[in-house]
């Protein structure tokens, strides 16, 4: 292990003058983004935090990979940005990344994949090229991240993927399948041209390829599952299938994957955070260095703020909202509105208890004890359905009916079965309270 303190003091002040980067920018989605303090106060720590490194193997069986980890000095728990490499390089490109990303508070870990490192290059980790694909790494960076969540460091609800070039592929197909798992991916130049640049489109049958295939003129020769396992992949419906923001930063002078291949991703992806980085290549050095660890630490910040709205407005609501019927708790997912609101701060107040009354064969209906705000609406219920009568009942369903209520939420986790054995067997009491 080793401790460093490295002194940058230029680094928050780019952060917060994003127009000091030159390049154009492309926002997709819904969400636009916004400057935001701070989220933690280990975290964006103005880059003078102190760090150590830490080897660390991922294993699973025969597979063993090999990475560096840079942990911010501590008791605490990090969020942990997780880099994946280009295809020829290994862990070391990630070490830049890494130490800037430590310095500023956050965990980071960069790896040998399992092969696809250029002869010369020394690769710790298990596997071959000739065994290689985007595949066989995506598979590698998912054992890293599933890893992970095991090392005591790391806050296990904040890890981010980085990947670059090809590393950028496999991000991007581990990242997909584990959406739930992540909280934000980071695209650096991806090798969107993959099918292109390798001559893959040049195959008819699958049955066509050869055993050994020759990459950018024989810089590096690796085997036929190389192209076999993405030959039906389309990297563009995976990004499109991707449901939170992603950040994707490419070069103008990007010589290796032109720049229309990221610009092409960033119109389809839900919500893109999209910059072409002046003088930027294939990899960034230099000012485009500097330029990209702006946007990548903005948007981690960003990125953690908005966990960290969500998780305040789940403390006074939300899934912290909890209903019991009887004994039975009930999984509801309420709605956003003011009768929601004004429900919650009731029960911040102490316990809600309503007792209910059979109705009509298909609800249990009770008074809440004093009125909530209306947005009454013509509504056909349905079982399981949790609305609000006349501003000062609660009605609970085990069947359907048609009338104007204001909606308040719906149980989510009980089907009409289920609700019909906890509704129609007599009057129950609803307690509403927070957890």
């Amino acid at each position: 292990m080793k401790t460093k303190m490295i002194l940058i003091a230029f680094c928050m002040t780019i952060i917060f003058c994003m127009s000091a980067c030159s390049g154009n920018t492309i926002n997709s989605g819904d969400n636009q983004d916004a400057v935001t303090e701070s989220p933690e106060e280990n975290v964006m720590s103005e880059g003078t935090a102190m760090y150590h490194t830490e080897e660390i193997w991922c294993e699973n069986g025969n597979k063993k990979i090999y990475g560096m980890a840079y942990i911010p000095d501590g008791d605490g728990t990090y969020p942990l940005v997780i880099f994946s490499h280009e295809l020829g390089n290994n862990h070391e490109a990630g070490i830049r990344y890494a130490e800037r990303l430590a310095e500023n508070g956050l965990a980071a870990y960069t790896f040998d994949f399992g092969g696809g490192s250029v002869a010369g290059t020394d690769n710790k980790s298990s596997g071959s090229n000739s065994e290689m694909s985007v595949m066989t790494e995506a598979d590698d960076l998912e054992l890293v991240l599933n890893t992970a969540k095991g090392w005591e460091f790391v806050d296990t609800e904040k890890v981010f993927l980085l990947g670059g070039s090809q590393g950028g592929l496999a991000t991007i197909v581990a990242g997909t399948r584990n959406q739930e798992k992540i909280a934000g991916m980071m695209l650096l130049y991806p090798a969107l041209s993959i099918k292109e640049d390798h001559g893959i489109t040049q195959y008819s049958y699958v049955e066509d390829v050869p055993d050994d295939v020759p990459l950018f003129g024989g810089w590096m020769h690796v085997g036929k599952n190389y192209v076999t396992d993405i030959w039906e992949t389309d990297f563009y419906e995976l990004l499109k299938n991707y449901e939170d923001k992603i950040l994707l930063l490419h070069g103008d002078k990007d010589g290796t994957v032109p720049v229309s291949y990221s610009e092409r991703a960033a119109r389809i992806i839900k919500d893109c955070e999209f910059h072409v980085i002046k003088d930027g290549g294939h990899e960034f050095y230099g000012q485009p260095f500097e330029d990209a660890m702006t946007y990548i630490l903005q948007y981690i910040k960003d990125q953690l703020a908005t966990e960290n709205e969500s998780a305040e407005d789940e403390a006074i609501g939300g899934s912290s909202m909890i209903m019991k019927i009887g004994d039975t708790k009930v999984n509801v997912d309420w709605e956003d509105n003011q009768a929601v609101d004004a429900l919650k701060n009731m029960a911040e107040d102490g316990d809600v208890t309503i007792q209910m009354s059979m109705y009509g064969g298909f609800e249990q209906v009770g008074s809440i004890g004093q009125s909530l705000p209306r947005d009454d609406k013509q509504t056909t219920t349905s079982a399981g359905d949790v609305v609000l009568y006349s501003g000062n009942q609660m009605v609970v369903f085990y069947g359907s009916n048609s009338w104007s209520y204001t909606r308040l939420g719906h149980i989510s986790d009980k089907n009409t079965e289920e609700m019909t054995n906890l509704l129609s067997n007599g009057d129950v009491t609803i307690t509403i309270s927070i957890e």
